[in-house]
């Protein structure tokens, strides 16, 4: 009968455990950004008509966009994990701007890649007015935002500000001017 000593298994159950926890982290793996939804902030008859290229078009910039937002968090690894939105304003010529609601609140550094990230990604063309929406999201996470829409705190100032609920394309103007 074959006598196999633990010493000699150790280095085999080792190996056995490392693989084990291999596989188990790479299940595990979170990505740096998750895109739950997309968040149309005007109706999709005014978004159509705004966007050259309708539908189609808004689709690929979303799909570059989120691409470039997911490179952003993964220069950011220290982002401790967070969920939200990022509201994106896109006006003819190419122009974007992002305003954040995240819980917790994300740090700044991040917030400054991610914004970066959405005025360096070439934009769905415009043809007037602005097109406005958000992306729910969470980041180093799977675990999605609560709420349904957005609410960035300079929104939420600009109105407190105005003493009337703007409509969006006023409310942007109010925090993003021309």
């Amino acid at each position: 009968m074959l006598r196999i000593r633990p010493a000699r298994l150790a280095p085999f159950r080792l190996a056995a455990a490392t693989l084990a926890l291999a596989a188990c982290a790479s299940v595990l793996a979170v990505e740096p950004l998750r895109q739950h939804d997309v968040v149309l902030l005007q109706k999709g008859e005014l978004i159509e008509q705004r966007v050259d290229g309708g539908a189609d078009a808004m689709a690929a910039y979303l799909k570059t966009l989120g691409a470039a937002l997911t490179e952003a968090m993964r220069a950011h690894p220290q982002q401790i994990p967070s969920s939200g939105f990022v509201a994106v304003a896109v006006r003819p010529g190419g122009q974007a701007h992002a305003w954040f609601d995240f819980k917790p609140r994300l740090a700044d550094a991040t917030m400054a890649a991610l914004a970066h990230a959405v005025e360096a990604t070439p934009t769905v063309p415009v043809k007037d007015g602005q097109v406005v929406f958000a992306l729910r999201v969470s980041v180093w996470s799977d675990k999605p935002p609560a709420a349904y829409a957005p609410a960035p705190q300079e929104w939420k100032d600009a109105a407190k500000a105005a003493g009337f609920k703007p409509d969006i394309d006023t409310l942007v103007d109010m925090v993003w001017p021309h």
